[in-house]
C-alpha cells in the first residue's frame, strides 16, 4: 500500500509540474456562474489581489508556493457542473518538497489510498467480514487468531468500511488550475508550435542571449540569420539545426537552446467527468491532466475506457487500472490542440469482498474469470479460506442464486464470473485442528500440537505438571478434559484423577483427540463452588453475572431445566455447606470459569460434601474412584478435635428406579482407607470427640473468693462454678449480680436494630399526621434522637438470674446451666438509688431504708413539666424492671432496693400519638437495663 502511495505521489508531481494554464479572455457569463470565492481568486490571478499585493503573475508562481483546493467528494452528483471554457491562471499545484498539498492557510496532507474505500466510515458491514465468516469453533470467541502485521491494514480497512469502486480516490483531492512549468526539462520529441518561447544563448565571438517567439506562421525572426520555420519540428530537430546553423554562419560562435515559455492549448474533457467542458493547459499536458483539471472522473464513469479523439477519430484508449495496478503511463499520450478527452459510462462490474488483499467494487474488461477478478482484487490473503469462494449472482435478471468454488482447483479458478457478481473470500476457521489446549492452574498453560500417540500424560508433563508436585495450592482429586463429540456436536466433560497423573507411575494412557481441552483447577477455584453465589444459583435464585462470571447463569440454566435429576445431589447439600462455614465472604468468580462456564457446573455434578470437624469443610469435587484419604487431604484433614474411630460415610447407590443410601462408620485407626472409592454424591461427616467439659470457659468477676476464668463442664450450674470459685465475699450482693450471656448479647442487638426499624416507621405516621410544621420540626428531632441512640447503643446480653447460693439451694429451678462464654460480675453492696429522666434533679441518692419510689422521686426535686408519671418505671438491681404509678391517687408503695435504678420518661403526647408510647416505655427500659449492667460492670 505504501508504494503504492509513493508511485502516486510521484506521478502526480509530475503531471502538476508539466501542466500549466493560462488565461486568455474572461467571459462575462463565465464570471456570471462562478461563486463569489472563485471570482475573487480569479481577480487575484490577474493581479488585483484585496490584499493589495497585485497577486502573483504566471510567471511569478512556481511550485515552491502551491495552492490547492479541497478535496471533492466521491459522488458525483455532488459536483456543479458548469458548461464552458476554464480560463486557469490562478495556479494550485501539488509540492512535491513538501510532500503534501499545501494551501495558502495552512496544510493538510491528502492520501490516495488504492482499495476503493470512502474516507468516512460506512456504517454496514458486509457479508465478507467476521459475520460472514464465523467459525464453528464453540470457543472460538475466546480465541486471538494468529494474524500476519503486515495484512493489518487492510484487515482494518476491511471492518470498518464497505467495497467502494476502484480507483475513484486518485481523483479525490486534486487542483483545478496549473502554473506555468517552466522549471522543468522539455521532452525531446516535444513538437514546436506557434506559442512557444525559443531561448537561444550565444556565446564565443558574440555573447548574447534572445528569446524568440514562434509566430503564427511557425516562425521565429533569428537575429543576422532571418526568418527561421520551426512548425513541426520536434525539440531534438530544433536544437540540432540551430546549433549548426549558428555554427556555420557565425563563425566562432556556439549556440546553447532551449525552451522558455510554452504555448497553451485549448482542449475538450468530456462525457461522465465531474466538470465537463474545455480547458486551457499547457503543451506538455497529458490526457491524465485533463482528467485532473475537469476533477476527475465520476462515480459512473469508466477507469478502463478513457478515450482520446482527434479531429473525429479515436487515436487511444486509455486504461486507468494499468497505471494504478501497474504503473503503466504508456498510453497516456501527450494532448493536441483541439483534441477530446471522453469518459463513457463504467462498464460490466463486479465486487470482491471478504480476505482479499484490496477488496473493492472493479469495473472488468478483459478479466473473465474467477482467478482474473481474484488478481484485480491483489490476491487472497493468508487467512483467506482457498477452498471456498461464495459468488452471488443475478439470475435471469430476477432472481440472487449463490454459487460455491474452490480456488484450490484451477477448473474452479477458470469459472467464468459475469456483470453485477458478489465475490466473496471468507476467512479460514480459527479453530487449530491439530491443538490440544491445557488451562488453568498450570505452570505453562497454552497450545500443544496433537499427535495419535499423544497421551494425557505427556502433555500434562509438557505444561509443567511434575511428579509429586509439591505445589499446595493444586487440587489433585479431579482435573477435567472438554471433548466435542464430532457427530452430535454436543460438549462434554470426563474427568480424571490429577494425582495418579502427578505421580511416579501414571496410569493407563488416557489417549487425547484433536481440540481437547485440559482443564487442571487450584484449591482457590474449588472454594468458589461454596460461595454464597454458587448457592444461590443451585437455590433457583435470581443471578446477576458477578465479575462477569458466566458460569453462574449456565449453571442456573441447568439447574432450572434438569434440577430434579443433575442436581439432586448437590441441592441435598446446601444445609452441610452452609452449617459448614456460615461465614464464607462473597468470593470472586477464578477466571478458569469465566473461560469454560461449563466447567462449574461438572464440577458440581461430582461433588463429595465433607463436613463436621475438619479444617475446611464444604463441597469437593472428585474424579470416579477417588481414595477418602485425597477427599481428606482436599479438606485440610480432621481438626484435632475430631473422633478417628466415628467417621459417617454416606454413599448412594443409583438402580434404574431410583437411588438408595448406604450409611457406613469408618474407623480411622483400624482400616486401610485407600480402599475406600469415593464417587460424587457422597459425604463425609467427621463427628467430634465426646468430652464432658465443653470447649469454652465461664468468667467469674467482683465479690467472689477466686475471681478469674474457670472451664465449662458439660451440664454444669452456676451454684456449681460459684462453689468451685469458694462463694462469695462478705461484701457481696448477689441481688444486684449481672450474669451476660452470648446468645443474650446477639438477641438484644437484633431487638435494637428491629426497634430502631419500627420507630423510623412509626415516625413517618407520626410526622405525617403533625398539624403544624412546629410540630412536625420537633416529632422529626426526637425521633432521630432516639433512633440515633439505639444505633450507637451497646449491647450487654444481660440475662436476669438468681445468684445468691443460699436462695439457690432453697429453689434449685432458678439455678442456670452454664454456657460457654458467660460471664459473671458479683458487685459490692451498694448504698444509693439512682433517679433520672423527667425530673429535676436526677442523680444518685442515699439509700434509706422504708423509702418508696415517690420518696426519691421527690427528693429528686419531683417530676418536670415533660414527665409521663403513669409511665415511670423502676430497674431493679437485677435487672429486672417494674412500672411505677406516682400519680397522688396511688397508695401503694414501692419498696425500693439498694442499687436501683428509677426512671420518669417524657411525654409523648406533644408528639400526638399516644400510641407510641408503648413502644417509647420499651425501648427506654431496654436502654436502662443495658446502660444498668455497664454501670456496675464498670463501678467493679
Amino acid at each position: 500500500m505504501e508504494r503504492f502511495r509513493l508511485v502516486i505521489a510521484l506521478v502526480s508531481m509530475l503531471w502538476m509540474g508539466a501542466s500549466a494554464a493560462q488565461v486568455s479572455t474572461i467571459d462575462p457569463s463565465v464570471l456570471s456562474s462562478l461563486s463569489p470565492e472563485e471570482r475573487q481568486q480569479l481577480i487575484n490571478g490577474f493581479g488585483g489581489g484585496s490584499d493589495g499585493s497585485g497577486g502573483l503573475s504566471n510567471q511569478d508562481q512556481t511550485l515552491s508556493n502551491p495552492r490547492v483546493v479541497d478535496s471533492r467528494s466521491r459522488d458525483a452528483d455532488q459536483f456543479e457542473r458548469r458548461p464552458g471554457s476554464r480560463n486557469l491562471d490562478d495556479a494550485q499545484t501539488y509540492d512535491p518538497a513538501a510532500g503534501d498539498w499545501d494551501e495558502s492557510q495552512g496544510s493538510r496532507s491528502t492520501r490516495y489510498p488504492l482499495n476503493g474505500a470512502n474516507g468516512a466510515s460506512s456504517s454496514g458491514r458486509s457479508r465478507g467480514d467476521d459475520d460472514f465468516i464465523g467459525s464453528m469453533n464453540p470457543r472460538s470467541e475466546s480465541r486471538t487468531p494468529l494474524q500476519n502485521p503486515y495484512e493489518q491494514p487492510y484487515r482494518e480497512t476491511r471492518r470498518n468500511r464497505s467495497p467502494q469502486p476502484f480507483g475513484y480516490e486518485l481523483f479525490s483531492g486534486v487542483p483545478n488550475t496549473f502554473a506555468p512549468a517552466t522549471d522543468i526539462p522539455i521532452p525531446a520529441d516535444y513538437v514546436i508550435g506557434p506559442g512557444d518561447n525559443v531561448r537561444v544563448q550565444l556565446f564565443g565571438n558574440q555573447n548574447q542571449t534572445f528569446t524568440l517567439l514562434v509566430s503564427r506562421d511557425g516562425t521565429i525572426n533569428f537575429p543576422k540569420l532571418g526568418p527561421i520555420v520551426t512548425t513541426g519540428l520536434r525539440f531534438d530537430e530544433l536544437q540540432s539545426m540551430l546549433e549548426e546553423r549558428v555554427g556555420r554562419e557565425m563563425i566562432g560562435t556556439t549556440a546553447s537552446i532551449s525552451l522558455g515559455r510554452l504555448r497553451s492549448i485549448r482542449v475538450f474533457v468530456l462525457g461522465d467527468v465531474s466538470r465537463p467542458g474545455s480547458y486551457t493547459v499547457s503543451s506538455l499536458s497529458t490526457m491524465t491532466h485533463a482528467l485532473f483539471l475537469s476533477g476527475g472522473v465520476s462515480n459512473v464513469g469508466s477507469l478502463r475506457h478513457v478515450e482520446l479523439k482527434r479531429a473525429g477519430r479515436l487515436v487511444q484508449t486509455l486504461d486507468l487500472y494499468k497505471f494504478l495496478l501497474a504503473g503503466d503511463s504508456s498510453s497516456d499520450l501527450r494532448l493536441q490542440p483541439g483534441d477530446v478527452v471522453f469518459v463513457p459510462p463504467v462498464g460490466a462490474r463486479v465486487t470482491v469482498e471478504g480476505e482479499v488483499k484490496r477488496p473493492a467494487i472493479y469495473e472488468i474488461k478483459q478479466e473473465r474469470s474467477l482467478s482474473d477478478v481474484l488478481a484485480l482484487a491483489g490476491g487472497q490473503m493468508a487467512s483467506s479460506d482457498k477452498t471456498y469462494v461464495e459468488v452471488e449472482r443475478i439470475a435471469a435478471g430476477s432472481e440472487r442464486t449463490v454459487l460455491n468454488f474452490d480456488a484450490a482447483k484451477p477448473a474452479d479458478l477458470r469459472a467464468a464470473i459475469q456483470d453485477g457478481d458478489v465475490v466473496r473470500v471468507r476467512r479460514v476457521s480459527r479453530q487449530i485442528s491439530n491443538e490440544i489446549k491445557v488451562t488453568g492452574y498450570v505452570k505453562y498453560p497454552g497450545t500443544y500440537p496433537w499427535s495419535e500417540n499423544r497421551d494425557l500424560s505427556t502433555v500434562l508433563k509438557q505444561a509443567g505438571l511434575k511428579a509429586s508436585d509439591s505445589d499446595a495450592e493444586i487440587y489433585l482429586p479431579i482435573g477435567l478434559l472438554q471433548r466435542t463429540d464430532k457427530t452430535s456436536g454436543v460438549r462434554e466433560f470426563i474427568d480424571f484423577n490429577l494425582a495418579d497423573y502427578a505421580s511416579d507411575t501414571p496410569p493407563s494412557l488416557l489417549p487425547l483427540e484433536p481440540n481437547d481441552l485440559v482443564i487442571v483447577f487450584s484449591r482457590a477455584d474449588i472454594a468458589y463452588m461454596s460461595s454464597f453465589e454458587v448457592e444461590a444459583a443451585l437455590n433457583g435464585s435470581r443471578v446477576t453475572a458477578t465479575n462477569n462470571c458466566s458460569a453462574l447463569l449456565e449453571l442456573r440454566q441447568l439447574v432450572n431445566s434438569q434440577r430434579a435429576a443433575r442436581f439432586l445431589n448437590v441441592l441435598s447439600s446446601e444445609s452441610l455447606v452452609r452449617t459448614a462455614d456460615s461465614t464464607r465472604a462473597r468470593l470472586r468468580c477464578p477466571d478458569i470459569f469465566k473461560e469454560v462456564p461449563g466447567a462449574l457446573p461438572a464440577l458440581l455434578d461430582r461433588g463429595v460434601g465433607v463436613y463436621g470437624e475438619v479444617l475446611r469443610p464444604g463441597l469437593y469435587p472428585v474424579a470416579k474412584g477417588a481414595s477418602l484419604p485425597l477427599v481428606l487431604q482436599a479438606a485440610a484433614g480432621p481438626t484435632a478435635e475430631s473422633d478417628p474411630k466415628n467417621i459417617e460415610y454416606v454413599s448412594y447407590e443409583e438402580t434404574v428406579a431410583n437411588g438408595r443410601a448406604r450409611y457406613q462408620k469408618i474407623d480411622l485407626t483400624n482400616t486401610d482407607l485407600r480402599s475406600y472409592r469415593i464417587s460424587s454424591g457422597d459425604t463425609l461427616n467427621l463427628r467430634p470427640i465426646y468430652l464432658d467439659q465443653e470447649v469454652g470457659s465461664i468468667r467469674l468477676m467482683g465479690e467472689v473468693k477466686f475471681p478469674g476464668t474457670y472451664g465449662v463442664v458439660r451440664g454444669e450450674t452456676l451454684s456449681q462454678v460459684l462453689a468451685r470459685a469458694g462463694g462469695l465475699t462478705d461484701n457481696a450482693y448477689p441481688y444486684g449480680a449481672v450474669f451476660t450471656r452470648e446468645s443474650a448479647r446477639k438477641a438484644e442487638s437484633a431487638s435494637f436494630k428491629r426497634a430502631a426499624r419500627d420507630l423510623q416507621e412509626a415516625a413517618v405516621t407520626a410526622i405525617s399526621s403533625s398539624g403544624q410544621s412546629g410540630d412536625a420540626s420537633s416529632t422529626a428531632a426526637f425521633f432521630d434522637a432516639v433512633v440515633k441512640r439505639l444505633e450507637n447503643a451497646t449491647p450487654v446480653g444481660r440475662v436476669v438470674v438468681q445468684a445468691d447460693p443460699a436462695m439457690l439451694k432453697v429453689r434449685p429451678e432458678q439455678d442456670v446451666i452454664i454456657e460457654p462464654g458467660d460471664v459473671l460480675m458479683i458487685p459490692k453492696r451498694p448504698t444509693s438509688v439512682a433517679v433520672a429522666g423527667q425530673v429535676l434533679n436526677p442523680g444518685s441518692l442515699a439509700f434509706e431504708s422504708g423509702l418508696s419510689a415517690t420518696d426519691y422521686i421527690e427528693r429528686a426535686g419531683g417530676v418536670a413539666q415533660a414527665a409521663k408519671k403513669s409511665r415511670a418505671f423502676i430497674v431493679f438491681p437485677d435487672g429486672a424492671a417494674k412500672q411505677l404509678n406516682i400519680s397522688s391517687w396511688n397508695f401503694s408503695r414501692q419498696d425500693v432496693p439498694p442499687g436501683s435504678l428509677i426512671i420518669v420518661p417524657r411525654d409523648a403526647a406533644p408528639l400526638n400519638k399516644w400510641l407510641l408510647s408503648e413502644r417509647l416505655l420499651s425501648i427506654f427500659s431496654n436502654l436502662a437495663i443495658s446502660a444498668a449492667a455497664l454501670v456496675t460492670i464498670n463501678n467493679n
